[in-house]
């Protein structure tokens, strides 16, 4: 599954009008980012690689976690923000 590169949610912007729908679609984004996390760490875990082995890869299914869900999370702290901003206009 693909995900935005950093500071390039231009093609979010066009798909949703609305604020609470971008909201929405990064938080479902965020859920299927965190669910292949799980499933590539229970794979890890229940495989047959050796034992000492299993915490660097690990580490290294963490790093690549984090990595593929900070654009999502500062796109939606963004987006929060803008929120607050509008809301507190009207």
């Amino acid at each position: 599954m693909a995900h935005l590169k950093r500071n390039n949610y231009k093609e979010l912007y066009a798909k949703t009008p609305g604020i609470d729908a971008m909201m929405r679609e990064v938080m479902q984004r965020l859920g299927d980012i965190d669910f292949a996390y799980a499933v590539e760490v229970e794979k890890v875990q229940n495989g047959t690689s050796h034992p000492r082995l299993k915490p660097a890869i690990e580490a290294r299914i963490r790093s690549a976690h984090h990595d593929r869900r900070e654009p999502y999370v500062e796109l939606l702290t963004a987006l929060k923000l803008r929120q607050q901003r509008l809301a507190f206009l009207m």
